[in-house]
């Protein structure tokens, strides 16, 4: 926890915050920082647009980090045991990519159901299709997918790290190569994500 208090303090909040606090202020200084807002203009002398973007990139990476440790902390939710054989196991650690076809046919292999997904990890039916089929035209900020993917592998156990490696440089090939969205459209993003949210919770 030590090493994440630079993270809390970002966020202007304790070490004692919930994820969801995490989350909140997250959304709350995304949508200040990437608008026009009268709070940042009457900062603009000294925060210019590039301090602004490095402060946006900074911002992402320590709800990302907050966001794993948290996840970490709370009890486990996996409400079915996914039986894994030996030969299952060796089959697993001999692919060579986790990307989004192999991690479908991880699913299909184990016989998970989407929707059994969705209930242990409230990660909607369609964007878990979206991540198998690799359509990343809604995840527009990466450290959302990011998170995403997380969930999905520990969801069956595999190693998240060794999973971010090998899909997230994919998504970063079709980001690099497609229309990114503007600073201006990340508070519908967010938004959106917040809707999200909430109907999984219902």
């Amino acid at each position: 926890m030590e090493t994440h208090r630079k993270y809390f303090a970002l966020l202007e909040l304790p070490p004692t915050a919930t994820i969801k606090e995490v989350r909140n202020k997250y959304r709350y200084l995304k949508n200040l920082y990437s608008s026009d807002s009268i709070e940042i203009l009457a900062l603009n002398e000294d925060f210019s647009p590039e301090l602004r973007e490095e402060f946006l990139s900074r911002l992402d990476d320590a709800y990302e980090k907050l966001i794993l440790l948290l996840e970490d902390e709370k009890p486990s939710q996996r409400q079915q045991d996914i039986k894994m054989d030996d030969e299952t196991r060796l089959w697993i650690e001999q692919i060579s990519c986790f990307d989004g076809a192999a991690l479908r046919t991880v699913r299909e292999r184990l016989g998970v159901d989407l929707k059994d997904m969705f209930i242990v990890t409230r990660i909607q039916v369609h964007h878990l299709q979206e991540i198998e089929t690799e359509i990343f035209d809604f995840f527009r900020a990466e450290v959302y997918l990011r998170s995403f993917i997380v969930e999905y592998a520990r969801f069956f156990s595999l190693d998240p790290q060794r999973v971010l490696s090998d899909y997230m440089p994919r998504y970063q090939a079709w980001a690099s190569s497609s229309e990114r969205p503007s600073l201006d459209d990340v508070p519908d993003m967010l938004a959106m994500m917040e809707k999200e949210e909430k109907r999984s919770r219902q």
